[in-house]
């Protein structure tokens, strides 16, 4: 690891090559993984649509499992909310 950081500290301009590759990694692991939550979230979201409209169809009740989960929900979003200072 030692040989790693002088090699590096006495070639500034390769270090710096390595910093802008590593960061353009960072970049599209950082894309993909973003990527895949929002497919995972918009496919979701479409299980709660066709959900809602089977209960229009049918006149069923909502489950109350589904008013727990909204409630968890919004306290999520006010958590992260507070967090980023919105």
């Amino acid at each position: 690891m030692e040989v790693i950081v002088a090699y590096f500290s006495q070639h500034p301009a390769l270090f710096a090559v390595a910093v802008v590759l590593s960061l353009a990694v960072l970049a599209f692991v950082l894309m993909f993984v973003l990527k895949k939550v929002v497919q995972v979230v918009l496919v979701a979201a479409a299980f709660v649509v066709l959900y809602a409209a089977y209960l229009s169809f049918t006149g069923a009740g909502v489950s109350p499992l589904f008013g727990q989960l909204w409630q968890h929900f919004t306290t999520a979003l006010h958590f992260i909310s507070a967090m980023f200072g919105h």
